[in-house]
């Protein structure tokens, strides 16, 4: 079980400053926000006085003035005192006219366009040098939630500082003091991002629960150097596990966060952050992560080993036009450190699949063609790879399209070098070009019709070693079936291609339930013919199976990748219907299709498959329902029609209105068809739903949980109560998940409890346990929806 703490012992330490970042996630803003016109209307606008004039006259009214033999000027009764953005008003108002002194009692209200300060008391005063000073105050921030009471306020124009004496700040709304800092002296300046306070004391309620000797804290959501809050993490893998950040505003263009984070039962593990702006137009971050050695591994192989993570993103455009483009998108760990994201949980790099990519791209943009290079590579965290992905070193495209009245002119090029780390692969460079013309023989509202006739060409030089790894040979029955006398060094591959693309569109108006309506029936058909080549003496380099759905039918492509080109002599037929209501809101669409071979596809993947003698595809539906703008539904499916069984197919309800958020889904895969899901000899069956629901404006509980069917085992489960108001927010997650350990135990599936519990003082700090995410969905399985409707 992990406990996580965040910070808890910053409220311990002193001298402490804070940067305070907000994120919002696309399942956060699903959720409704607070009243905040209700949390703070007694907030006033604020208003730049050093945009006034510091000479503008200044104007006073009263209900009885006098002068004095002294030169002093005596005003009595609603006394009203204005110069540009600074007034005050009082009961009773005396000034000095040699000094330009001012007192002033009872009923006093100040303002100066930044801050507002109320006394029953006293105000003093110069004219001159617009220094103000008001005994027993409460005083407003203008613009900021920042409030609160002082025995004394001090008020200077030159430094634009306000000074507290014996004085309390909150950002709570009045009445509603959840939490407040008292401190015998508080110093805030109005051009800064942070306040701060001597001898400080956090009270909760009436509850007084930390002193401070010095604190610094934010009046204002700007970055400035200091320590972020730490967080602290008790059990699990990595045990006791504590990182205090300290951020480094280097230069409005530049910062910086250095974390040392302990982790007892590994070692300290040391991260860097670097983000840059270092001209407009670039951007970029440099990440990085380092332990020396982990004690965790002490009894293994890798017990003297560094563990590392190195991350480079970054995005150059180069003219303002922005033609020219470049990016750099690097992570990388220790070549045997599969497991380094599932210990470490760094917060960079794209995981996808067990790879992480390394690529370096660029080139020029234009409206009709562009001209690209690249250079990737990828790392595979995975044990059971008997060789690494093809690195492209480099891969150089050519793209045009180009329409000339009913003709488009089309031409997709590339040459690409593939290399690989390991001597007993093959290794290739690849030219391909791909012409293309497409005529628009129909092309009417309700009708159209395309022709598109194109060529693939291409040429292989391949680099064939005398012996195959076992991983592309023959020698096991998982190789993919190669031998070095199969494979041809040199390579021509010259196809023809000619597709016939026709939709018809027809509508009807309809009433149903006493509403008008609009349906469509759209009717498409496709002929494709691709000439059959055999194609077992080319290596695979980019080149896999392509997943079936109603989009990939209509395709002139079975192979996603350029060393299959599947032959084809095929017709495809399907229809959509959709429902529009009288706002022209899609309120139903459906779709079916289904391929029919005149002759089965011949051209097979890698030479030990088994070619499918069937004439048919699969028989592919989708499907959305939107009801009445809540209620939601979306389906799949994919039908064998020759052995009646559903190969694969999925359902979802949801219900999303007003920030109430319910959805229900269910996922199957049939394991006969689906051979490369690791499936393990059985069919994949998951039900499983999550929801985010208001019990009242403050109150909301989130929750989700996942299961697998066959396997008769939880997948992810998560259950949430959070409590939210204008200045304090609590709440409470249990999650439990499933966490392979691909290190020590590979075959092992781990099942990993999380108890977060966090509170938050708003516009303070927070503290508790949990990371502080509150979104429906689950760590393994985040909330997304799936709905492809026009509206």
């Amino acid at each position: 079980m992990r406990i996580r703490i965040i910070g808890f012992p910053l409220l311990l330490i002193s001298g402490l400053t804070q940067a305070q970042t907000t994120a919002v996630t696309a399942a956060e803003e699903s959720r409704p926000p607070l009243n905040f016109s209700r949390c703070f209307s007694h907030v006033p606008l604020r208003v730049d006085a050093t945009q006034g004039d510091p000479n503008a006259p200044i104007t006073v009214t009263a209900e009885v003035l006098n002068a004095t033999r002294d030169g002093k000027i005596l005003y009595r009764g609603d006394v009203q005192v204005e110069q540009d953005q600074r007034r005050f008003s009082a009961d009773y108002v005396e000034l000095e006219q040699l000094s330009r002194d001012v007192l002033a009692e009872g009923n006093i209200h100040f303002t100066d366009g930044t801050i507002s300060v109320d006394s029953d008391r006293r105000l003093t005063g110069n004219l001159t040098t617009k220094d103000t000073e008001l005994d027993e105050a409460r005083y407003q921030f203008h613009g900021e939630p920042g409030r609160g009471r002082a025995r004394q306020v001090q008020l200077s124009d030159n430094t634009n500082q306000v000074d507290f004496r014996s004085a309390s700040y909150t950002t709570c709304p009045p009445g509603e003091e959840v939490w407040q800092l008292k401190a015998s002296s508080v110093q805030v300046e109005q051009d800064q991002v942070f306040g701060e306070a001597w001898n400080a004391v956090l009270w909760l309620g009436d509850v007084p629960v930390f002193y401070f000797p010095y604190i610094k804290f934010p009046v204002k959501d700007e970055r400035q150097s200091g320590f972020l809050y730490p967080t602290i993490e008790l059990g699990g893998t990595n045990g006791n596990d504590i990182s205090v950040p300290y951020y480094w505003n280097i230069a409005p263009n530049y910062d910086a966060t250095l974390t040392p984070r302990y982790m007892s039962k590994r070692g300290t593990l040391g991260q860097l952050e670097f983000r840059y702006l270092p001209v407009e137009g670039q951007s970029g971050t440099l990440y990085g992560e380092y332990l020396s050695n982990d004690d965790q591994l002490a009894d293994t192989e890798w017990r003297d080993k560094a563990r590392w993570l190195f991350h480079w993103r970054h995005n150059a455009r180069f003219d303002s036009e922005g033609h020219w483009r470049g990016n750099i998108d690097y992570t990388k760990v220790a070549g045997w450190d599969i497991a380094y994201f599932d210990d470490f949980s760094p917060p960079v790099g794209q995981r996808v699949d067990n790879q992480l990519m390394q690529s370096l791209n660029g080139g020029y943009y234009d409206r009709h063609w562009q001209l690209t290079t690249e250079v990737r590579d990828y790392q595979i965290l995975r044990s059971d790879l008997a060789t690494q992905p093809f690195q492209l070193t480099p891969s150089l495209a050519l793209t045009s399209y180009r329409g000339f009245g009913d003709f488009d002119l089309g031409l997709d090029s590339e040459l690409t070098r593939f290399n690989n780390d390991n001597d007993n692969v093959y290794q290739a460079t690849r030219f391909h070009a791909e012409p293309k013309l497409v005529y628009s023989v129909v092309n009417r509202p309700g009708a159209k019709l395309t022709a598109d006739v194109g060529a693939y060409y291409t040429h292989y030089e391949q680099d064939i070693p005398d012996t195959l790894s076992a991983y592309y040979g023959n020698q096991t029955e998982d190789g993919l079936g190669f031998t070095t006398d199969s494979l041809d060094s040199s390579v021509d591959r010259l196809l023809p291609r000619l597709r016939l693309n026709g939709t018809l569109v027809f509508d009807r108006d309809t009433r149903w339930f006493e509403q008008d309506f609009t349906q469509t029936l759209e009717p498409q058909l496709q002929y494709l013919y691709v000439p059959f080549e055999e194609q077992d003496n080319i290596g695979l380099y980019d080149t896999t199976d392509m997943r079936q759905d109603y989009y990939s039918l209509f395709s002139d492509r079975r192979f996603a990748g350029l060393d299959r080109i599947s032959d084809a002599n095929q017709l495809t037929a399907g229809f959509t219907s959709r429902i529009y209501d009288a706002d022209s809101v899609e309120r139903l669409r459906l779709a079916l299709a289904q391929t029919y071979n005149f002759t089965p596809p011949r051209v097979k993947l890698y030479p030990g498959e088994q070619l499918d003698e069937t004439n048919r595809s699969f028989l592919t539906f989708e499907g959305d329902l939107n009801l009445d703008g809540n209620w939601f539904v979306h389906t799949e499916a994919q039908q064998d029609t020759r052995n009646n069984r559903l190969a694969a197919g999925n359902v979802t309800l949801e219900y999303n209105s007003e920030g109430k958020l319910a959805q229900l889904g269910f996922r199957h895969l049939n394991q006969t068809y689906f051979t490369d899901a690791s499936l393990q000899g059985n069919d994949l069956n998951q039900l499983g739903g999550t929801f985010s629901w208001p019990l009242d404006p403050q109150w909301r509980l989130i929750g989700g949980h996942y299961r697998d069917i066959e396997l008769n085992r939880n997948i992810d489960t998560l259950i949430g109560l959070r409590y939210d108001s204008c200045c304090w927010a609590v709440s409470l997650v249990w999650q439990q998940s499933q966490k392979e350990d691909k290190l020590i135990n590979p075959n092992e599936t781990l099942q990993e409890t999380l108890i977060g519990l966090r509170f938050e003082l708003k516009g303070f700090s927070s503290f508790g346990t949990g990371s502080g995410e509150f979104s429906p969905g689950t760590k393994l399985l985040p909330y997304y929806r799936p709905f492809n409707l026009n509206n």
